[in-house]
């Protein structure tokens, strides 16, 4: 149900989190958070010719980046202190169910406005 909705050429003209090599993977990834947002009778029913369109692209460019940028971080691992010589620091990073809800949260402001995050 993957749709390859984001181009390579769409994604390189704002974003630059990812390479032309890893992009088909990302953006996979990136649908299948969106998808689980948007659900999948709304999915099936995406229509490129719709004002959301536009919108809908740009979340998908935004998730990938998101999830490029977690990747790259301790989010999710559950860490929550760090000690270097003598200098201790504490600090909350995120479970993986805290950052798949923070990612939900930000698609579904990312879509606002579309009505592909709302009730049916």
């Amino acid at each position: 149900m993957i749709l390859g909705i984001v181009s390579w050429e769409y994604y390189k003209t704002l974003h630059d989190a990812v390479s032309q090599e890893d992009f088909d993977k990302a953006e996979a990834l990136a649908e299948k958070e969106v998808l689980l947002v948007v659900g999948r009778m709304r999915w099936s029913s995406l229509d490129s010719t719709a004002f959301y369109y536009e919108q809908l692209k740009d979340c998908i460019c935004n998730v990938i980046d998101k999830l490029e940028k977690d990747r790259g971080s301790d989010a999710g691992k559950g860490v929550s202190s760090v000690s270097n010589d003598g200098y201790s620091e504490h600090y909350t990073i995120q479970t993986e169910s805290q950052a798949r809800a923070e990612l939900q949260s930000l698609i579904r402001e990312w879509l606002s406005g579309t009505g592909l995050a709302g009730a049916y």
